[in-house]
């Protein structure tokens, strides 16, 4: 298996394709690219709208999947590492905490951050699918990633 640490590649992008399971259009997967924070604890934190689809979608079923990936593999996207991260999406509970993580990492989202109707959602892990390039695929447990 390459050299690739799985935690650091995730640490180190800050958004990916958020899926949850279409409740408008039973059946189907919703996708759509949503940004991520990781926390000191080492959980994938995100921070979506109450009038989202995703938000919808997850309080019908918890179950999602995170795909992340590096923009810089844009020419050649199949070729760069990425990971889906199968999780359950759970209302986070320490609010502040994150609000100071994401706003470090997304330093215009002040504004955002103060609007109502916004929460974070803690996913945790069940399962991760990596792939760090040809033929190196891989099933990853939760403890095997230690974020």
């Amino acid at each position: 298996m390459t050299s690739l640490i799985p935690r650091n590649f995730i640490k180190q992008q800050n958004y990916g394709v958020l899926s949850t399971h279409s409740q408008s259009e039973t059946g189907y997967p919703f996708g759509s690219i949503t940004p991520y924070i990781t926390t000191d604890e080492g959980q994938i934190a995100i921070f979506i709208s109450h009038l989202a689809e995703h938000t919808h979608n997850i309080k019908a079923n918890e179950k999602v999947s995170l795909t992340i990936f590096d923009p810089s593999d844009a020419e050649n996207p199949s070729s760069g590492p990425r990971i889906t991260c199968l999780a359950n999406a759970i209302p986070a509970q320490n609010e502040i905490s994150l609000r100071k993580l994401y706003l470090a990492q997304f330093p215009n989202s002040a504004l955002v951050l103060d609007l109502p109707g916004f929460q974070f959602y803690i996913l945790n892990l069940v399962k991760v699918r990596l792939v760090a390039g040809f033929a190196q695929v891989q099933w990853l447990t939760p403890e095997q990633l230690s974020l």
